[in-house]
């Protein structure tokens, strides 16, 4: 990979990673957002959302998420993981 490309890849991951974020906590204000404990190798973002809801709230928040990383795969080019998890205790 040349290092246009490196470059290019990096800025894309920056730009991908604080529009996910922003958006997700503007969803969902009390999110605590953290790497995931075991990213794959091939995925370029790899993050828990972790919310203080019920089991049927946390399956609508992953739909949401999903649909929003849907968006952002296409529009960078990237692979990303992002899946909302209940907050333990």
């Amino acid at each position: 990979m040349s290092q246009l490309a490196i470059k290019q890849t990096a800025l894309n991951v920056s730009a991908a990673t604080a529009e996910l974020v922003t958006k997700i906590l503007a969803q969902f204000p009390q999110a605590q957002i953290r790497p995931r404990p075991a990213p794959l190798t091939d995925e370029d973002i790899s993050l828990e959302v972790v919310l203080p809801m019920t089991m049927a709230e946390i399956y609508q928040a992953r739909e949401w998420i999903y649909n929003l990383v849907i968006e952002l795969q296409d529009r960078y080019d990237l692979i990303i993981m992002a899946s909302a998890v209940p907050q333990e205790g």
